[in-house]
C-alpha cells in the first residue's frame, strides 16, 4: 500500500486547511536519475511508520480499525528501479494490508510508472500508477493510481510531501471525490532514537529533583 499512498511511499504534505488534492498537469522529471536523486537528497528513502484508524476507501479494507503501519522505499541495487513495500496491522498483530511494488522509467512515454500488488485482509489486490506531478523544489510528488480489488477497478489520486528527512505526509482519495486518508509518517530510526532517549531524560530529571 505504500505505493498507493505514495505511488502505499506512498503519500504523506503540508497542505491547505482542507487538505484537498488537485492533481496538476503532468510534470515529469527530466530523467530517471533526477527522480532517484530527489529521493536521496530529500530523505525519501528508508522506512517510515504511521498509525491511525482505517477509512472506507480501499475496497479490501474495512473502516474503523486502529492500525500501525510501516512503509519502505529503497533504490534497487542497479539503480534502475525503486522498490516500495508496506505492512499494516492491528494492535493484536493481525495483518490488515501488505504489499510490494516497483517504480521505473518508461522510455516510450517518458514518464515514471509503477506497479503494486498485495493482500488486503487476505484478499489479493493489484494496481498501477503514473507519476502526474513532480516538484522537487516543494518536495511534492503526485500520482494517479488505478487498483483492482474484489473485482472492482477504482482510480485514486495520491500526494506525498517530504516535510523533512525524517517526516512525510501522504494523502490519498478516490479520483471521483470523497473523504481523504491522510497519514503522517516518521522515520523508524528517528522514532526509535526518541523512544530510547526518553528514559535517559527522565533519569536526569529525577536526579535534578533529588539535589
Amino acid at each position: 500500500m505504500y505505493q498507493r499512498f505514495l505511488s502505499l511511499s506512498s503519500v504523506l504534505v503540508l497542505l491547505s486547511a482542507s487538505c484537498s488534492i488537485v492533481v496538476a498537469e503532468t510534470t515529469a522529471p527530466a530523467s530517471w536519475s533526477d527522480f532517484v536523486d530527489y529521493h536521496r537528497t530529500s530523505g525519501a528513502f528508508g522506512t517510515f511508520a504511521a498509525e491511525g484508524v482505517t477509512q472506507g476507501m480501499w475496497e479490501g479494507i474495512e473502516a474503523g480499525q486502529n492500525y500501525t503501519a510501516t512503509y519502505s522505499l529503497q533504490a534497487a541495487e542497479d539503480g534502475r528501479s525503486i522498490r516500495a513495500s508496506h505492512r499494516m496491522e492491528t494492535e493484536s498483530g493481525e495483518v490488515i494490508s501488505i504489499g510490494v511494488g516497483m517504480q521505473y522509467w518508461d522510455e516510450r512515454s517518458k514518464s515514471i510508472k509503477s506497479s503494486y500488488s498485495g493482500f488486503d485482509q487476505g484478499n489479493a489486490f493489484s494496481g498501477f500508477s503514473t507519476l502526474k506531478s513532480f516538484d522537487p523544489a516543494a518536495n511534492l510528488i503526485e500520482w494517479e493510481y488505478t487498483e483492482t480489488s474484489h473485482g472492482k477497478t477504482t482510480r485514486y489520486l495520491q500526494r506525498v510531501e517530504q516535510v523533512s528527512p525524517n517526516r512525510k505526509v501522504q494523502v490519498a482519495k478516490k479520483a471521483e471525490g470523497g473523504d481523504e486518508w491522510k497519514e503522517e509518517l516518521t522515520r523508524v530510526q528517528a522514532r526509535q532514537s526518541e523512544t530510547r532517549a526518553m528514559p535517559v531524560l527522565q533519569r536526569l530529571l529525577r536526579r535534578g529533583r533529588r539535589k
